[in-house]
């Protein structure tokens, strides 16, 4: 059985460095969740008098407006098999600021139809984008958004989300940078750190309910 993202990326997939295989490479068959933690060098994004609007997303784990400098960071992934049958990955993230936590959730699956990882974002997971993903030269991943669905409905002037990530041996640990970026606004928020990573036995508790808002 291949992973998501050994089948979107096919043959590329080998030229992956061997800690992204390691962790690209997993399926809901391991029964094994990875534990990320680490610091993000910095957040940013956002002009400040635009940021209380962000606000709106904190309730769906969607986007946030706080701001900051070598902020804890966690990363959560459950390999598993949701409720349509469809190999899935949940990708649980938390920042630690000073007086809150926020929350970037997004559950990822590959579509057969569209031949592409579909991510949906948020904790409801009502918008949708589609990823274009390649590995780089030196053996990192990248990864794109391309269209936009809004509950299933094509959205106008959508926001640019590129991730890439890469390992880097001397740290032994992940490095990633985000960059969410809208065609008007601009820079809607940046991000990037380093990531120590773990393998842990996973059992169906800790599948994540997806749809579902505190």
């Amino acid at each position: 059985m291949k992973s998501i993202f050994h089948r979107a990326l096919g043959e590329q997939f080998h030229n992956l460095h061997p800690e992204l295989q390691k962790k690209y490479g997993l399926t809901s068959k391991q029964n094994l969740m990875i534990l990320g933690q680490g610091r993000m060098t910095e957040i940013r994004g956002t002009h400040p008098l635009l940021r209380p609007f962000l606000q709106v997303g904190t309730k769906d784990h969607l986007v946030f407006a706080e701001r900051g400098k070598d902020v804890p960071f966690t990363l959560e992934n459950y390999i598993y098999v949701d409720e349509k049958g469809r190999e899935t990955i949940s990708w649980i993230r938390r920042f630690f600021f000073p007086y809150s936590i926020r929350g970037f959730d997004a559950a990822m699956r590959f579509d057969e139809e569209k031949g592409c990882i579909v991510d949906d974002l948020g904790k409801t997971g009502l918008i949708q984008t589609e990823l274009e993903t390649h590995v780089t030269a030196e053996g990192g991943l990248y990864m794109e958004s391309k269209a936009m669905h809004v509950d299933g409905l094509m959205s106008m002037a959508n926001p640019t989300t590129s991730v890439y990530e890469h390992y880097d041996e001397e740290e032994e640990a992940f490095r990633v940078h985000v960059h969410a970026e809208h065609p008007v606004l601009g820079t809607l928020l940046m991000y990037e750190g380093t990531v120590h990573t773990e393998f842990l036995p996973m059992t169906f508790t800790n599948i994540p309910e997806r749809g579902v808002l505190d």
